[in-house]
């Protein structure tokens, strides 16, 4: 005798084959535009990174410089400072010029500051810095010199 499987029994493969065919659309597929575009936006975060990393070896430089000539502009002017100045550096939005603020403390206990621009390569001298520079005792202008160091 030959038994009949029951519709129920049918249903189940026939729902089955119906799921696969649907996560296996073209949904998931990924198109030649899709990897240009991926390949686009990482040769931008690439060149991103880079331009970052180029910024900060800048800022760091310009940083050093700065504090280094800004204590011997301080000392050259009759204010001598304890320990070193703590600078900072960013380049503009457009990296056409640097902004520098150093402060520090000097040997008799005044607030020191120094504030300027830069529009110079760091590296280009290691010895000088050119921009305007304007530095601060307790408020009271000390120097304001187009170059630091020399």
């Amino acid at each position: 005798m030959i038994r009949s499987i029951p519709g129920r029994l049918l249903v189940a493969p026939a729902l089955s084959f119906v799921l696969l065919a649907a996560a296996c659309s073209d949904d998931d597929d990924t198109s030649a535009d899709d990897v240009a575009d991926e390949a686009s936006d990482a040769a931008e975060d690439a060149s991103d990174a880079a331009e970052e990393g180029v910024d900060d070896a800048a800022e760091a430089a310009v940083r050093n410089l700065a504090s280094s000539q800004g204590e011997d502009e301080f000392s050259a002017n009759g204010v001598d400072v304890e320990g070193d100045l703590t600078c900072e550096a960013a380049t503009s939005d457009d990296a056409s010029n640097m902004e520098v603020t150093c402060t520090g403390t000097g040997t008799d206990g005044q607030d020191l500051s120094m504030e300027g621009t830069t529009d110079e390569l760091p590296g280009a001298s290691v010895t000088e810095l050119e921009g305007s520079f304007v530095g601060t005792a307790d408020g009271s202008e000390v120097f304001n010199v187009d170059t630091l160091g020399g």
